[in-house]
């Protein structure tokens, strides 16, 4: 723990942090070992998302809210997904969402419950290679930079991804508004 607080200036935000590693911590766990089937590296997957959301403790305003959840569960997601990749260097991001557990439903159930509106909506059921991008830009507000730096993934591959989830989007309310 003192890792983290190193990372993090204020005080108040220090506090949070601890609240938000006691509450998520276990949850973060789950998804983690739910893609990388291994403790220890659902383990180093859930201390690297740690590492990321202390430094981006700015983003987050509230410990225990739907959106603060959805937002560990994306970046935690996300590290084992390329932790993943790294062990299994010649299979494609695309081919590792179709052999993991579909044990999305904690991270769906999240992300569903910040639906505001039918976009967001529309969001989750996205693929996760869009889903997760288009919810840190458009429900987080963040910037490419920021999502890149969170998910590990380079700035060209988040406008990539954003640029196919929203077309993606668009379809399905082309799709609705002519139906």
């Amino acid at each position: 723990m003192l890792i983290y607080l190193n990372l993090i200036e204020t005080e108040e935000q220090k506090s949070k942090f601890e609240q938000i590693y006691n509450s998520y911590k276990h949850t973060m766990f789950y998804v983690a070992k739910s893609i990388l089937k291994d403790d220890y590296l659902s383990e180093d997957a859930v201390h690297n998302a740690f590492i990321n959301i202390a430094k981006s403790m700015d983003n987050i305003s509230e410990v225990d809210s739907n959106r603060t959840k959805g937002y560990v569960v994306v970046i935690v997601r996300n590290i084992s997904l390329n932790m993943l990749k790294k062990q299994n260097k010649d299979v494609a991001i695309d081919e590792l969402e179709e052999n993991i557990k579909d044990d999305n439903s904690l991270e769906d159930e999240v992300l569903s419950k910040l639906s505001v509106d039918s976009i967001i909506e529309e969001i989750t059921s996205l693929p996760m290679i869009y889903k997760d991008v288009l919810y840190l830009s458009y429900v987080e507000d963040l910037p490419t930079q920021e999502i890149s730096r969170l998910i590990n993934i380079s700035n060209e591959a988040v406008k990539k991804r954003l640029q196919r989830g929203r077309k993606i989007l668009q379809k399905v309310f082309d799709c609705e508004l002519t139906s």
